[in-house]
């Protein structure tokens, strides 16, 4: 009986240190976009149980404040270079966040999936999808890692109604969204097992 308790602790004990999780940095001032490189990228795709922490790192009073999705938050407004916010995700689904006074050039995407879905590599691999030009006329472009395939996007309008999908088959792909009226809609890039979703703006 004692052997088996002891067993059974260790077991609890090793599946407990088995899940890692990971706190991601978002660099937050003016233009912290999903099109934006580095840290100030704010279209990531997390697991279960991750933390986001959104960095004050230049000038201007700003906050952060969810604005739809699956999970809720908000921050105070501050000024203080050096501020940080820190949120942990518990849902899977996609949550969107602006900082209210700037909304127009600092807004982003956080799309949580599954504990355990993501590799390390799969993680780099959908954080550095980005896309440009934004706003966007004519014809939009999807830069994605050389290691990426087998992927599919979907284009939705603000009511959520799906307006144009197609596989991804190339590293760097052109979408022709002329056809689109003028408008915010979102692309959502999947994989099997992962996505993000990230925002554009058609002129």
């Amino acid at each position: 009986m004692i052997k088996q308790l002891l067993f059974l602790c260790l077991l609890v004990t090793s599946l407990g240190f088995s899940q890692t999780t990971q706190t991601i940095t978002i660099d937050w001032s003016f233009n912290s976009t999903p099109t934006a490189s580095g840290n100030a990228n704010t279209a990531r795709t997390i697991e279960v149980g991750d933390t986001v922490q959104w960095n004050w790192y230049a000038t201007g009073t700003h906050n952060v404040v969810a604005t739809g999705g699956t999970e809720t938050f908000a921050s105070s407004l501050t000024s203080n270079p050096g501020i940080n916010f820190s949120y942990t995700f518990n849902q899977e689904g996609t949550t969107t966040f602006v900082c209210t006074p700037h909304a127009g050039n600092m807004f982003g995407t956080i799309t949580v999936v599954a504990d355990g879905t993501l590799s390390t590599e799969t993680l780099d691999v959908f954080n550095n999808i980005s896309l440009y030009p934004n706003p966007v006329k004519n014809e939009l472009h999807i830069n994605m890692p050389s290691n990426v395939n087998k992927l599919r996007y979907e284009i939705f309008n603000v009511l959520g109604n799906k307006v144009k999908q197609a596989n991804l088959e190339q590293r760097s792909s052109v979408l022709s969204v002329s056809n689109l009226s003028p408008g915010i809609y979102l692309i959502k890039i999947s994989s099997k097992d992962a996505h993000i979703t990230k925002r554009f703006i058609k002129s």
